[in-house]
């Protein structure tokens, strides 16, 4: 190695890789950075999944709920979930929504029912669907992440199982 190389080496922050490494479960969530740790932490400590692939996409399965209006929103949903599974150890999706999701706020003219059901009755049809178009005998659990502002900050959010 020159020189050069070696003091660019230094300066370099490496990180692991686990080569070989397939998911234990796909899990679908949204990208609001204020639920990203809690995510991460309740996918890991609570659910025991060491390997997760992660669909991180604003509204999590809003386009669920939204089919007729953004179709493409929901094939591109279905088709990376279907092959992230198809990389996995097991056939497992885990669907997660949260409450005060900004891009269910945007898109609530385009639904009929409050926010809160519309995103409650879209985790539970997007486990139906994801049932039916997954080819393989599929297991998924449905989760809300909720806020309890009464705790402090770091310890504010929960999950509540749905299926």
């Amino acid at each position: 190695m020159t020189e050069v190389a070696e003091k660019v080496d230094e300066k370099r922050k490496y990180y692991p890789f686990h080569d070989g490494a397939k998911p234990d479960a796909v899990v679908v969530h949204c990208s609001d950075p204020r639920f990203q740790e809690a995510f991460g932490r309740f996918v890991k400590e609570e659910l025991g999944i060491e390997h997760s692939a992660p669909i991180v996409v604003p509204g999590s399965v809003s386009s669920v709920g939204l089919e007729l209006v953004m179709p493409k929103h929901l094939k591109t949903l279905k088709d990376n979930v279907e092959m992230m599974l198809s990389m996995g150890k097991e056939p497992r999706l885990i669907l997660i929504n949260h409450e005060e999701c900004k891009a269910y706020a945007k898109l609530s003219g385009f639904f009929k029912k409050a926010v809160h059901l519309q995103q409650a009755d879209d985790l539970l049809r997007a486990a139906m669907l994801f049932k039916k178009f997954v080819t393989i005998p599929l297991h998924v659990s449905v989760y809300m992440a909720r806020i309890d502002r009464t705790r402090p900050a770091a310890e504010q959010i929960y999950f509540d199982k749905l299926v």
